[in-house]
């Protein structure tokens, strides 16, 4: 019997059994390779330790805080859209934190929490304040982004 996989084919992408399916973006070719389990590295126990952190801390957020990333996120998506991308709120609390620790080089994101944000009075105090920063691109309507962090 013959079977054709060409437009299955063409969605299998991902982890099945110890079998992991990839593809390359420009052409249709389809590669197939055994899954090895990755080694442990100080590299991704350092990584590790940091998301869980992050985590924790954008839990600690105030209610308010996070709706205003929502609307961050929302209206950035809407300026950026047909770029093939997509922000969620989490996601600019992260790329908010990384900028953050890229311009204050001292700051800890494995220890950070939202109190020592406001201790220190960090620049993601708020969001506007975030934007005012150049630690997220510039959107309109940012006046209503100023709730704090905690």
């Amino acid at each position: 019997m013959r079977v054709n996989l060409d437009t299955i084919a063409r969605t299998l992408v991902g982890k099945i059994g110890k079998l992991v399916f990839y593809r390359y973006r420009k052409s249709d070719v389809l590669l197939a390779r055994a899954w090895v389990k990755p080694r442990l590295t100080a590299n991704n126990t350092t990584m590790g330790s940091r998301s869980a952190n992050l985590a924790l801390c954008y839990k600690g957020t105030s209610e308010d805080y996070r709706n205003d990333l929502l609307k961050y996120a929302t209206q950035l998506n809407l300026e950026t859209m047909g770029n093939n991308c997509y922000y969620h709120p989490y996601n600019v609390f992260l790329k908010m934190m990384y900028a953050m620790k890229r311009v204050f080089t001292n700051i800890d994101l494995i220890t950070i929490t939202p109190e020592v944000i406001v201790l220190e009075n960090l620049p993601v105090q708020t969001v506007k304040m975030a934007i005012e920063n150049e630690l997220l691109p510039e959107v309109k309507y940012i006046d209503e982004l100023s709730h704090e962090i905690v």
